[in-house]
């Protein structure tokens, strides 16, 4: 079941609006059998799951705060279409964080050694290569008006995810609407989240380990290269400012990444890479009108910076312990400039509900305060100090097992900083099935890869 478990994340189409997106989606029921099978056949396997008394001290504390946030804003300003109201909003805060524990009871529950995480590494990278072949190769067809309009169609008519009274999906498809890559993600964007931030670190991290020094392993390289290769045409086909950022973060990971002796050969492949896009963006009219329209001279921006701006100014206003879950659309309707509303999207859409967070890391800030983004962050650098030791700990060992650890932790060290640019630019999809499985999955890894660094010290 290990295997399964990112697959059946990537099908995110939801069933209802009545719950949590989370739990809307297909993965959820599918992981709540495997979940409850694994606890059938191991039932001792229960008394691990409770997290330590510090950990749930915490998340009390966090819990209780945001709950009480949302009773005193939600009475102090009233109901509003622009929060989420008192009842409906207590109800999404609590299911947003058991759709974190639930994660975090999936990874404690099946990755329990070196072989699952091969298994999950494994299905990661097959589940990468159904998709790009399978759901994105199509969509590439599809967006250049190709002939493959039906396929696409019926697979979004299973899978993929839709906003709520949006033109985008008219076609039958966002896809073959907009003709822009979205895979089954409800617009561009957050496919690009979805493949730069769950699939990307690891590809890189592969790429960078001297994989030549282990027998029968060789050709996952070429595999790797390919499917990275892949996804930076995903990244530039998605037509989104998003997606041109990715494509620089992974140049930049790449190169620091790169072990000494091949950083000369991998700078020189990104700076070839670059002369090449920049050749092309001169000489082919459609790769030039794709960058001119969505890098160099994008439109209708005034949304995102304007709900920046109102997100900027809920949290200066309440900067310790934010306004609470789901009561920030109210206070950025506030604080939105007037040069923001004069827009469709606006008139249509946002000025009737709650204005969506569409810069992740002011959104975090205004709903959760300084505070717990200062408790979160110690935590975070704690794990990654953490990471850091075992690392290096293990750099030198010629093992498969430690290879693979290598892989993972040197993945991890990837994605926290790529997260974090991305996140303090636009949404990232964050609490989405694949990033949550992915967060405990390396939280896991590092826990396992530093009881083996301890049995080999012990050997020595």
């Amino acid at each position: 079941m290990v295997g399964w478990l990112l697959p059946v994340t990537l099908l995110p189409k939801t069933i209802t609006s009545a719950l949590f997106e989370n739990f809307a989606q297909l993965a959820f029921p599918v992981l709540l059998v495997f979940l409850l099978v694994a606890l059938n056949l191991k039932p001792a396997l229960i008394d691990e799951l409770l997290p330590k008394p510090g950990t749930m001290q915490i998340w009390g504390v966090f819990i209780a705060s945001q709950l009480a946030l949302f009773a005193w804003y939600s009475i102090k300003y009233g109901e509003s279409v622009h929060t989420y109201g008192l009842i409906h909003g207590w109800m999404t805060f609590i299911q947003f964080m058991l759709a974190i524990f639930f994660a975090y009871v999936i990874q404690k529950v099946f990755i329990r050694d070196v072989d699952n995480v091969v298994t999950f590494l494994g299905s990661l990278i097959i589940s990468l290569s159904v998709y790009v072949t399978l759901v994105l190769g199509p969509q590439l067809i599809v967006s250049f008006h190709g002939p493959l309009t039906g396929w696409t169609n019926a697979l979004a008519q299973l899978f993929e995810r839709h906003w709520d009274d949006r033109s985008w999906y008219d076609a039958g498809s966002y896809v073959a609407t907009k003709h822009r890559l979205n895979g089954f993600e409800p617009e561009a964007p957050f496919l690009v989240m979805l493949l730069g931030l769950v699939f990307t670190p690891v590809l890189i991290a592969i790429l960078q380990e001297p994989i030549q020094h282990f027998k029968n392993v060789k050709w996952i390289k070429w595999l790797t290269w390919l499917l990275l290769g892949a996804l930076c045409v995903v990244f530039l086909m998605a037509r989104s400012t998003s997606g041109y950022i990715m494509i620089a973060l992974v140049g930049i990971f790449m190169v620091l990444f790169a072990p000494k002796q091949t950083r000369k050969w991998v700078i020189f492949s990104v700076i070839l890479f670059v002369i090449a896009l920049g050749i092309t963006y001169q000489v082919v009219p459609g790769v030039h009108h794709m960058f001119e329209k969505w890098l160099f001279d994008k439109k209708g921006t005034d949304n995102r910076l304007g709900g920046t701006i109102g997100l900027a100014l809920t949290f200066l206003h309440h900067p310790l312990l934010g306004v609470g879950y789901g009561n920030e659309g109210y206070f950025i309707e506030q604080y939105l400039p007037a040069w923001s509303k004069h827009n469709s999207e606006y008139v249509n859409f946002y000025s009737k509900t709650s204005y969506p967070i569409l810069n992740d890391m002011l959104g975090w800030l205004a709903r959760f305060g300084l505070v717990a983004l200062l408790i979160g962050g110690g935590l975070l650098i704690k794990l990654v100090y953490k990471a850091g030791h075992v690392y290096h700990g293990l750099r030198d060992v010629r093992d498969v097992d430690a290879m693979t650890y290598r892989i993972v932790l040197r993945a991890f060290f990837i994605m926290v900083p790529m997260a974090l640019v991305m996140a303090s630019i636009t949404q990232i999809n964050a609490f989405s099935w694949p990033m949550l499985l992915m967060y405990f999955f390396y939280w896991r890894v590092i826990g396992l890869a530093t009881n083996f660094k301890l049995d080999i010290e012990k050997t020595l």
